[in-house]
Order: C-alpha cells, then sequence, then structure tokens
C-alpha cells in the first residue's frame, strides 16, 4: 500500500477533530463565520492606527507639560498612534514612503515626537512630519487657531525657522522649520537626513 495512504486515516481524523466544534459537535455555519470575521475585523480596526501626527490643539496642550512625565501620560491616551520605542522618543504607529533629495524611496514613520531628556538641555520638544502635505495640512490648524507669522530667522543654508503668535494663545509661540537636522543622531535620524522634515515647537 502506497505510504500516503497508510497515513490517511491520521489526517482525516485530525481533520475531523479541527473541523468540530469539542462543545456541540456540530460544523460552524456560513453565517456564524460571517459575525466572527466582522468582529475580528472590528477589533483590527479599534488596534489600528486612526492619525499619521498630533494635532495643533494637542501640540499646544503638550506645551504646558513641564516634564518627561507629563509627555508620557499624555502620549498613553495616543498609543494606537505612536509608539514609545526610547525614553523622550515617539515614532507614528503609520508608515509613509518619502523620496530623498536623490529620488529613492524610503519607508519612514510619517512623523515623530521627540522630548529633549538630557539633564543639560533646556526643556524642549519637537514635533517632526516628513511630507509637505502635512506640514501644510498642521500649519493650517495653527492659522485657524489665529498664528500668524511675526518673524523668520536664517539658522543656515539649510534651517530656516518661522515664528508665529496668537491673541488667542499670548503666552505661546509657534516655530516651525524646514530642516535636514531633526533630532540628529536620534532614533531615525541617527545618520544623515536626507529627506525633507518639517519641525514644529510650541513654547
Amino acid at each position: 500500500m502506497p505510504r500516503f495512504l497508510q497515513q490517511l486515516p491520521v489526517f482525516v481524523l485530525l481533520l475531523q477533530v479541527a473541523c468540530s466544534n469539542p462543545t456541540n459537535k456540530r460544523a460552524v455555519s456560513i453565517n456564524e463565520l460571517d459575525s466572527i470575521q466582522a468582529q475580528d475585523k472590528a477589533t483590527l480596526e479599534q488596534m489600528a492606527p486612526k492619525h499619521d501626527r498630533l494635532t495643533a490643539e494637542e501640540l499646544l496642550a503638550l506645551a504646558d507639560c513641564k516634564d518627561i512625565s507629563c509627555v508620557q501620560l499624555f502620549m498613553k491616551e495616543h498609543t494606537t498612534d505612536f509608539v514609545y520605542p526610547f525614553k523622550g522618543e515617539f515614532n507614528a504607529a503609520k508608515n509613509i514612503i518619502v523620496k530623498d533629495t536623490s529620488g529613492n524611496e524610503l519607508t519612514l514613520p510619517a512623523s515623530t515626537f521627540y522630548v529633549d531628556v538630557n539633564p543639560q538641555a533646556s526643556w524642549r520638544t519637537a514635533h517632526t512630519v516628513h511630507t509637505t502635505k502635512m506640514a501644510d495640512s498642521l500649519l493650517n490648524e495653527f492659522r485657524a487657531l489665529g498664528f500668524e507669522a511675526v518673524d523668520k530667522d536664517h539658522i543656515n543654508a539649510l534651517d530656516s525657522k518661522n515664528r508665529y503668535v496668537s491673541k488667542k494663545y499670548p503666552d505661546k509661540s509657534l516655530y516651525v522649520t524646514l530642516s535636514f537636522h531633526p533630532w540628529y543622531f536620534k532614533g531615525i535620524y541617527k545618520g544623515p537626513v536626507k529627506w525633507t522634515c518639517y519641525v514644529f515647537e510650541v513654547y
């Protein structure tokens, strides 16, 4: 007898066990299977990231934090959208494809949020997005809150920082920088950065 036929009864027995319901010994109906798949889909949708960046109002709220613990507590409410790989670093859970200055495609987190935890450094946070479209969208949110440009500083040939203020938020300023040096040597920026980065800071 061929070897595969000798093993057939064992296979049939395993198939019967795998497809039977140990409680009532009946097969799962099509409707029940559809219901299970719908529940699984709903669960996955709940766990999937909803946003690829923070909003203007969220950045304004984060500006009120005085230490890393405050930021961690705030970002805990965004665990679906951001992962926390290292202290002071939050990466968007949603990845996007961007092109570097040479036209090469790179897969990156859509945005990052950093907190400077160096004891010698002044308190500093920065939210970086990696496409012009995302930067324009975020800046438009700030403009809707009354932020207008008041001055511009040329840091060097690559970086220029624009400051925005709003009468609605007299104690805060928004700084937007187009940069190839965001949070240098940290996280995804450890090596040379050859893609466009827009850095948003609120103080």
